[in-house]
């Protein structure tokens, strides 16, 4: 499991990207063949597991009235069946778009950059990244 500091809400897949390397490595050293299914169900199963945990721990240390689930990995229908199971039982609200919506920021990314290419916007190749920049300021002028 992937928990960080204790007290921490952040999530990494550094050391469980490790864990996955090592449990390969073992496996070959051994000359036995990989259960790859069972792999990624326990990598799944970390995943989820922590991500749960941390979502509710957040929820009431923070006093939240609800939760959201959003984003490219709402789309993990075990993600969304745990929050949903794990949500009810305490009694939080949780809202969660349908799979239509549930979209990774990456072809959000891709539609904005290929309207800037077909109106002939380009960026130099020496520009510096911005995670923060705002689309609204990046927007295509007609």
């Amino acid at each position: 499991r992937s928990w960080l500091e204790p007290d921490s809400y952040d999530f990494s897949f550094s050391g469980l990207k490790s864990a996955v390397l090592a449990v390969i490595n073992q496996t070959k050293m051994k000359g036995e063949v990989l259960n790859r299914g069972a792999l990624a169900r326990g990598f799944q199963s970390s995943v989820i597991h922590v991500l749960v945990e941390k979502a509710l721990r957040a929820v009431r240390e923070q006093g939240a009235r609800q939760l959201l689930l959003c984003g490219g990995v709402a789309a993990n229908k075990g993600l969304r069946a745990a929050l949903t199971a794990r949500c009810e039982a305490e009694g939080v609200p949780l809202l969660i778009p349908p799979l239509a919506l549930c979209t990774d920021n990456a072809a959000m990314i891709g539609a904005a950059a290929h309207l800037k290419w077909k109106s002939g916007e380009f960026t130099p190749l020496d520009m510096k990244a911005e995670p923060g920049l705002s689309l609204e300021n990046w927007a295509v002028r007609h």
